[in-house]
């Protein structure tokens, strides 16, 4: 990606960090480590039972990342999800830039993706290389991921508008068929149901269902399907009646007689948040809503409470550790929702220069896992570092080129 010549400092910074990430991912490629790799080991998920063990346990895994993950056997694996990431950015970057060299990595990319979907369902589905496991929780590697089904829609559905091939129109109404047929529909006390995480689970989770409504809502936009609103609204009134009062989101709904971790689904955290936030926008975008609107309004003004004014983006329950993931999302999430609300780009420009100063390698660009009050994480996660930032870094020069066109 040629630098472009701008007199933005925050610009000149973006573009030169996505062209060291691309340099990165050329050398280094995109099979790695992940943060979840080891937590499905069985020493790791003994200790994680009590709470004092599993931040303790957390703590020496991200202080001696590589050494732990050599010590219990655990391999690096390509991530279907890192695939879609980059994809997304390179198509973002071919949109800025013109360069076709781009477009070849960014459809390269959703070639790659396409080989490595999860057979045996309705649609085109993707799964973690490795086994998700929880309190009540055991989903083996391979588990087709609404998330990951979501994203990866996205990149199609970006591919499409750029190529106007309807190959890839076509790969994202696969991804809303295995969405619609092959997930689960949660119905418990309350308004709606929710849709599941996975085929073999029943959790409740905020993010998941709305990235789901969001994709076959756009896919549904595209294609001229009026149809698929009223069937999805219930999905859609299951969040939004979960909003708090101060515009939050729980990561997801538990009762008692469930066997999920209440805490966790209890949770606020940054960059889920950030999903929320940019489902809806998406949610809007394909069907205009004042009732989806207030609820996105209501959201970001919470949101914004997440990043404090040095740029530094926190959790809702407090403020260490600082995760890459969180700081990609604050970038990304902000960028994107500039698109109705301008105001959050100066958002996306803080959480920018406080995560290039603090959580970046200078040498390479490398982005690093975390950081603590007075230790840094600096392992390198493909998958939840590189790819999220690459996607970041690539929208928020999306949305501000027009700004430093020659």
């Amino acid at each position: 990606m040629p630098l472009r010549l701008t007199n933005n400092r925050d610009i000149h910074l973006a573009q030169e960090w996505v062209v060291q990430l691309n340099r990165w991912i050329a050398h280094h490629g995109l099979e790695g480590y992940d943060p979840f790799d080891i937590k499905a080991h069985p020493w790791i998920r003994a200790l994680q039972r009590q709470p004092l063990l599993r931040k303790g346990s957390s703590a020496l895994c991200d202080l001696f990342p590589v050494l732990s993950r050599k010590v219990l056997r655990i391999r690096p694996s390509l991530n279907p999800k890192t695939l879609a990431l980059v994809a997304l950015g390179d198509l973002r970057l071919f949109q800025i830039t013109g360069d076709a060299v781009h477009l070849d990595n960014g459809l390269d990319g959703l070639k790659r993706l396409e080989a490595m979907a999860v057979d045996g369902y309705r649609g085109l589905c993707w799964g973690y290389p490795f086994p998700v496991r929880a309190a009540g929780l055991d989903c083996p590697a391979g588990t087709p991921v609404t998330v990951i089904c979501a994203i990866a829609g996205e990149a199609f559905l970006l591919a499409h508008e750029i190529s106007n091939d309807r190959r890839y129109l076509d790969r994202a109404r696969s991804v809303s068929a295995f969405l619609l047929g092959d997930i689960p529909r949660i119905h418990r006390a309350g308004p709606g149901w929710c849709f599941a995480y996975t085929p073999v689970d029943n959790r409740r989770v905020h993010n998941a269902n709305l990235l789901a409504v969001e994709h076959i809502l756009r896919t549904a936009a595209r294609t001229g399907d009026a149809e698929a609103l009223p069937e999805l609204q219930p999905a859609l009134e299951f969040s939004l009646s979960a909003q708090r009062e101060d515009g939050a989101w729980p990561y997801g709904a538990c009762d008692a007689d469930e066997p999920y971790e209440p805490a966790l689904m209890r949770l606020v955290d940054h960059h889920h948040t950030g999903f929320v936030l940019r489902s809806l926008h998406g949610i809007h975008t394909a069907a205009p809503s004042t009732v989806t609107l207030e609820a996105l309004r209501a959201g970001y003004r919470y949101y914004k409470t997440l990043v404090l004014p040095s740029g530094m983006p926190v959790n809702g329950g407090g403020r260490w550790p600082v995760d890459i993931h969180a700081c990609a999302e604050g970038v990304l999430c902000n960028s994107v929702l500039s698109a109705s609300m301008p105001v959050t780009l100066a958002k996306a420009v803080l959480v920018l220069r406080w995560t290039h100063y603090h959580l970046r390698n200078g040498r390479n660009g490398a982005p690093w896992y975390r950081k603590y009050p007075f230790i840094t994480s600096r392992v390198v996660f493909p998958r939840w570092g590189v790819a999220w930032m690459y996607r970041a870094l690539a929208e928020y020069l999306y949305v501000v080129h027009d700004t430093y066109q020659p």
